[in-house]
């Protein structure tokens, strides 16, 4: 099933541009019908290799799209597809903030999977890690929003098909460069043998 994991990635990765090209060609029931496909391939894939409450977690993103795609479908209005990385951050927004609520915050939780005991001080920095994503998604909401009411579509598949993802890579980048700097823990990353150089570990006083 690696395949069909690949698949469904790519296909997230490429929703801006397959929406622009359906557009484009004046398709809206064709697109709507292949965005339920991936939707019902995602869904799949997640309850398939995961546990059920983790299933539960994205089955509620995945719906609440899938209801677009089907009324855009029903109405012939490609329209709606536009607000769908509208509904996609803001379900990773409210993922990300409830944990900041119930705790432990998402990031930790996220890297508690690789190493189960952190150095100390690591729960409160992931906790502002968090925090700093939450902003993120607040961000791409606010500037998705105008694109797709405006249906600005050039506009709209130039930031969520290309500068998003640069910007996440970016913070993505930024971050594992300050957390290398502040905490010196390698634990066999492939960043560790360039960070290792720059960083070295600190030696006990």
């Amino acid at each position: 099933m690696i395949a069909l994991r690949v698949l469904v990635a790519i296909a997230i990765v490429c929703y801006p541009l397959i929406v622009y090209a359906g557009l484009r060609a004046a398709r809206v029931r064709t697109l709507a019908l292949l965005l339920a496909a991936l939707l019902a391939l995602r869904l799949f894939d997640s309850w398939r290799h995961r546990d059920r409450r983790a299933a539960r977690v994205v089955m509620v993103p995945v719906i609440a799209v899938g209801a677009v795609v089907a009324l855009g479908g029903i109405l012939n209005d490609g329209r709606l597809f536009l607000y769908v990385p509208v509904l996609m951050n803001l379900a990773l927004l409210v993922t990300f903030g409830r944990t900041l609520r119930r705790g432990p915050s998402m990031v930790e939780a996220l890297a508690r999977v690789q190493h189960p005991t952190l150095a100390p001080g690591a729960a409160g920095y992931c906790r502002h890690v968090t925090v700093v994503w939450c902003g993120f998604f607040v961000f791409n909401i606010v500037v998705i929003t105008p694109l797709a009411v405006t249906e600005a579509l050039a506009a709209w598949t130039a930031y969520t098909g290309l500068v998003a993802y640069a910007l996440m890579g970016c913070l993505f980048a930024a971050e594992l460069t300050y957390r290398s700097w502040r905490f010196r823990h390698y634990s066999g990353a492939p960043t560790d043998v360039f960070f290792r150089r720059i960083f070295p570990p600190r030696t006990p006083a």
